[in-house]
């Protein structure tokens, strides 16, 4: 049984620090990284040090992509300073104590608790977290219609263009159950820190690959394959010049009149 002591070592930290911490809202990821950068420069009595990714794999647990899109974020709010070093496989990070300097982020903003799911029979209102399953009989997706509720739905809208894509290359396709898949794509957005530009030409281009669009039938693959599917795509995308054919914007592809609201989310995210 795990019984920490101080006399075994301990981070000092400045109190003045903790509260600054503690009224600053960081993704779980970044804080963890964070904490893991504290723990190897003040748990060693050093201003700074050298971090390689390895040693936050280590550290953290976190794989190294999303390591390293967390690294950019905390860079991004002014909390840590990063320096290359040389050749050097670390980064030289430090943590910015100047608090006041930091650059929060805005206000959450929480996606809609209720769903809409087109039918045959009209719209019928489901908890996006609940357990009532979609009756695959009555869903016409090939319709894409896209109610005003939906508008402000992003995982639902993207989970409809998912399968949307799947159907055109399998007219048999089987509707899936859509509350399932808006929560998967809602935990890539908000645990997995994709945008949903970013998911949207995703889906866009595994769609369109011989290999891929008969492996990627659901948004729960969507999700596990997606770090890999993401550098695959920018890979042939850049090797073809930039392919015209993909939205520079998931939300002016979807449709026209884009609510503010909208366009707020997705530029802060």
């Amino acid at each position: 049984m795990a019984s920490p002591q101080k006399e075994n070592g301990y981070t000092a930290i400045a109190n003045e620090t903790m509260e600054a911490l503690a009224k600053i809202r960081i993704p779980g990821v970044e804080r963890q990284c964070l904490d893991f950068i504290l723990r190897k420069t003040y748990g060693f009595n050093k201003k700074s040090d050298i971090i390689a990714l390895a040693q936050f794999e280590k550290g953290t647990g976190l794989r190294k992509q999303h390591i390293s899109r967390a690294l950019r974020g905390l860079l991004s709010k002014k909390i840590i300073k990063i320096t290359n070093i040389g050749n050097k496989t670390g980064k030289l990070i430090e943590f910015n104590k100047y608090y006041k300097t930091w650059e929060p982020l805005p206000k959450k903003i929480t996606l809609p608790i209720k769903v809409k799911v087109v039918t045959n029979k009209g719209n019928r209102s489901l908890p996006l977290l609940g357990t009532t399953k979609v009756d695959s009989t009555k869903v016409d997706i090939t319709k894409v219609n896209t109610t005003s509720e939906e508008k402000n739905h992003i995982p639902l809208r993207l989970s409809k263009k998912l399968f949307s894509l799947i159907l055109q290359n399998d007219s048999k396709a089987k509707t899936p159950n859509f509350e399932k898949w808006s929560e998967d794509i809602e935990k890539l957005i908000r645990i997995d820190h994709r945008t949903p530009d970013e998911i949207y030409h995703v889906i866009q281009w595994t769609q369109q690959d011989d290999f891929w669009k008969s492996n990627i039938l659901s948004a729960s693959k969507l999700r596990e394959q997606f770090p890999q599917l993401w550098l695959k795509a920018n890979k042939q995308n850049k090797a073809n010049g930039g392919n015209k054919n993909v939205p520079t914007s998931f939300a002016e592809k979807e449709y026209t009149g884009t609510p503010a609201e909208e366009i707020g989310w997705l530029n802060k995210n």
